[in-house]
């Protein structure tokens, strides 16, 4: 199962070549991720977010435009002790067409503590509804 965030460009993501700059991608990648875990509801708030990033990856495969209207599909690929691998696909909403891809490798951490931490058996259980590949 995966699930999707909606996105529409804006001006102020583009750059001097007009397209939307390559920096934009990490934030609709941070907000399908997001989106993924609150709404999905393996995690409740925001407040709650228990993850910190270990890597971020996108690959470019064609440009978007301003005022476009985005799908951003997000599911599980890999469930570790203390890690989840998230992947993601960016589309174009009316042709489909595959703009970017990404991966996150996300660590459960507790913050009080700073260092990382077992997932727990109702994460992994969570996460397991949202594996593929």
């Amino acid at each position: 199962m995966e699930h999707q965030t909606y996105i529409k460009t804006r001006y102020c993501e583009s750059d001097a070549f007009g397209h939307i700059n390559n920096v934009s991608y990490f934030i609709y990648l941070e907000q399908a991720r997001v989106d993924f875990f609150i709404g999905t509801h393996i995690v409740e708030t925001v407040e709650e977010w228990p993850f910190v990033a270990a890597a971020v990856h996108c690959d470019f495969i064609r440009q978007a435009k301003i005022n476009q209207d985005l799908i951003v599909k997000t599911w599980v690929s890999k469930i570790g002790r203390s890690s989840v691998t998230i992947n993601h696909v960016i589309m174009d909403q009316i042709t489909e067409e595959v703009i970017a891809r990404g991966e996150d490798v996300l660590v459960s951490f507790n913050m009080s503590e700073q260092k990382s931490e077992p997932l727990s058996d109702e994460m992994v259980a969570k996460l397991r509804d949202y594996v593929q590949g």
